[in-house]
């Protein structure tokens, strides 16, 4: 008996609900970067999925854990998907503490839907990554996932209190707690989070909640240049305005937006959308300032956005942070307009193009580069701005890219000097390497 048929026969009988799927066609469906998994197990429970974990490790198997695969095409190329462990069913609100602000929740739930239950309280989680209908909980916090409003609201790791997670041997661990002030012992939250489901699989959360707005309205602002939407980016930030985003698009970006959103944006030059949450009257006293500060920057013109279109409006942001070939770039925010610079330049010399949108206010762009079939020309660009990434003491990830270029380029580049202690955490979590590797970092 191979050692997946007995994997299967000893799940039937420690975990019968847990559903199986071994069909070669079904399973094209969860392809991860043209490699294809032997099995997709889908518990029902976290003891289910602390018997699969169990059972991978006794059949000296590996696994990877699956929410929904909206992150699935993030990191490198895996090498051999033994079991994908989805966790779509684990999909429950277990507490909601209004009062404290609080809630306790199962990875496999969309971003969506907990959001729909929090707004019956008039609260929510203040994460905004891309596509919210399909991602989980499970995903963002695996990938740290986050959107525009992390200005404001920080990224899942500084929103997370408490973490229960599976680990390679089946073991089930927690870290943090139910309220917001637990500080006891080592910070193993902020360890899972962002780590790719490498050191475990998270299969519950608990996080610290903020009420719904009153009103929220966005500024648009138009620049000829990004220097002149930068300085009015950094004086915004240091102001006592809270604006809860700062978006930076450009001309090409902007263009795509009006052809497949319907939006209305100016296609020359720069957009620079600013975010405003609180009471109306709160509101219209910053948009007032900040229109202030963007004269005194050489703004051109300034519309403001509210309700449909203004949801329109954010949500197309949103998806363009996920293209066919999308590098993720995160330097300091005085380096932004420089650094856009050199992109221009970089795509002229290898022509190229690039479409960019930026969280202004955290230095993290998100460029898309076209045509994304040209692969040697790509490699090429890819690595000189990676360069430039790195002497702005920066870094460069290619966070979507076909097949072909991930074989070519590594998606994370060099692993620094912290990465031995990296090594180590993982021998020290994984000694047995059940987890799926060639995702992370440097082969993790």
């Amino acid at each position: 008996m191979s050692e997946i048929a007995a994997f299967v026969d000893a799940l039937q009988q420690y975990a019968p609900q847990a559903e199986v799927m071994s069909n070669i066609e079904s399973l094209r469906g969860f392809t991860i970067d043209g490699v294809l998994p032997r099995l997709v197990v889908t518990p029902a429970t976290v003891d289910e999925v602390v018997q699969a974990a169990r059972l991978v490790d006794q059949h000296n198997l590996t696994m990877l854990a699956r929410g929904n695969g909206a992150y699935m095409g993030l990191g490198g190329l895996p090498e051999q998907v033994d079991v994908l462990i989805e966790t779509r069913k684990l999909s429950h609100v277990l507490e909601h503490e209004a009062p404290d602000l609080t809630c306790h929740v199962e990875a496999g739930i969309t971003l969506a839907e907990l959001q729909r239950r929090l707004g019956e309280k008039g609260q929510r989680l203040a994460l905004d990554p891309p596509d919210a209908e399909q991602t989980t909980i499970g995903g963002i916090l695996a990938t740290n996932a986050s959107g525009p409003k992390r200005l404001r609201y920080g990224a899942p790791r500084d929103l997370v209190i408490g973490l229960r997670v599976v680990r390679a041997d089946g073991e089930v661990t927690r870290s943090g707690g139910h309220v917001v002030k637990n500080v006891a012992g080592y910070d193993l939250n902020k360890l899972y989070t962002g780590s790719l489901g490498t050191l475990g699989i998270i299969v519950e959360a608990n996080f610290k909640l903020q009420p719904l707005p009153i009103a929220e309205r966005t500024l648009l602002l138009t620049y000829k240049d990004a220097e002149d939407a930068m300085r009015t980016t950094t004086t915004l930030i240091g102001s006592l305005l809270t604006p809860s985003a700062v978006e930076l698009i450009d001309a090409n970006a902007a263009s795509d937006m009006t052809d497949y959103f319907g939006l209305h944006l100016p296609t020359s030059g720069y957009t620079l959308a600013v975010d405003f949450e609180g009471s109306q009257t709160n509101i219209a006293r910053q948009i007032n300032e900040a229109r202030l500060i963007a004269r005194q920057n050489n703004a051109l013109l300034g519309d403001e956005l509210a309700g449909a279109d203004q949801e329109q409006f954010w949500n197309a942001v949103r998806v363009y942070m996920k293209g066919t070939l999308t590098c993720k770039v995160s330097i300091l925010p005085s380096q932004v307009a420089s650094y856009l610079q050199q992109v221009r330049h970089v795509c002229q010399h290898h022509t190229l193009e690039a479409a960019v949108v930026a969280h202004a206010g955290n230095g993290i762009l998100y460029i898309e580069l076209r045509p994304g079939d040209a692969t040697p020309r790509l490699v090429e660009a890819i690595t000189t701005l990676r360069m430039h990434a790195q002497e702005a003491r920066g870094s460069l990830v290619i966070e979507c890219a076909p097949v072909d270029l991930k074989r070519r380029i590594d998606v994370w580049g060099e692993p620094g000097t912290s990465f031995r202690m990296m090594q180590r955490l993982k021998e020290q979590f994984d000694p047995h390497q059940r987890f799926v590797r060639g995702r992370f970092l440097g082969g993790l």
